[in-house]
């Protein structure tokens, strides 16, 4: 009975104040449907299958926060809009012109971007790497003077990338792509000599295809630290607050390591402990 009168408070206050409040929520409740924004090409975070389905690890969380978001609103069933994103800034302008209420992907946060969106809890946290093939190795970052390297625009990677070209004097000569796609294309066809990205993005691009895994290789060490989080409107607390609560909610569970396993698991990545203290370290308690 106490859950039953605590479940009706919570939607009292949702259907109030917090409505008034955030034009996302309010829209959320008038259309019955949540828009989530995507990367298409970003395995094992936000892809589309081969059935064309929108998956991945973070469009699993998202359509946690959407599940709770109908509950809280008290809707019968909630429907989701997916809109495919390329570049860093198609993303972020989706989210600062509330073309989608939430960006699902593999985004850093960063201070700068928070000048232009807010970010949810942290979901995932890696670091920037770069990919070659075996045959022709760069297995350290020392290895990367005189070398061709993709990276895709406007990303935190590129920024990584340039900072160490130019504190170690290297000659790296960048070649800015617009997709993941583009640049595993330009590393097989030997027009570059590594690709640039985040670990996670790195490990999902391998094995999409298994039959080549073994031709890869990847720095040791990775080049940078990479907190990920999903974006949303500006000032909108109140939405941001509902996303944090069903995260908070899911990091309280075991649920969040089966995602992280059928996820990850499968492409051989274990649970690190940095993403262990994250999850537990977020499990914010109501």
């Amino acid at each position: 009975m106490l859950r039953l009168w605590t479940a009706i408070l919570v939607l009292f206050a949702l259907s109030g104040d917090a409505l008034a409040e955030s034009p996302t929520l309010k829209r959320i409740a008038e259309t019955g449907t949540v828009r989530i924004g995507y990367v298409a090409d970003a395995p094992p975070l936000s892809f589309e299958n081969e059935d064309g389905d929108v998956v991945g690890y973070s469009i699993d969380l998202c359509r946690h926060i959407a599940s709770a978001i109908r509950f809280d609103l008290g809707l019968e069933k909630i429907d989701i809009e997916f809109k495919s994103l390329v570049s860093m800034e198609d993303r972020i302008s989706a989210v600062e012109n509330h073309d989608v209420d939430i960006e699902c992907g593999a985004t850093t946060v960063t201070l700068s971007r928070r000048e232009r969106v807010d970010f949810t809890l942290m979901t995932f946290i890696t670091g920037s790497a770069v990919l070659s093939r075996k045959d022709k190795a760069i297995s350290a970052i020392d290895e990367l003077d005189k070398k061709r390297i993709a990276v895709v625009a406007g990303t935190t990677t590129e920024d990584v990338v340039r900072r160490v070209a130019e504190v170690n004097d290297f000659r790296i000569k960048l070649t800015p792509i617009e997709t993941h796609d583009e640049g595993m294309e330009l590393l097989n066809k030997g027009k570059v000599d590594g690709y640039a990205s985040d670990r996670a993005m790195l490990i999902g691009q391998v094995f999409r295809n298994a039959n080549v895994a073994n031709d890869y290789t990847m720095t040791r060490s990775a080049l940078s630290f990479e907190p990920y989080a999903f974006m949303l409107s500006r000032g909108d607390t109140e939405f941001r607050l509902a996303a944090d609560r069903a995260l908070a909610s899911l990091y309280r569970t075991a649920r969040i390591r089966r995602i992280y396993q059928n996820w990850f698991g499968r492409y051989g990545e274990p649970l690190s402990p940095i993403v262990e203290a994250m999850y537990q370290f977020q499990a914010v308690g109501e």
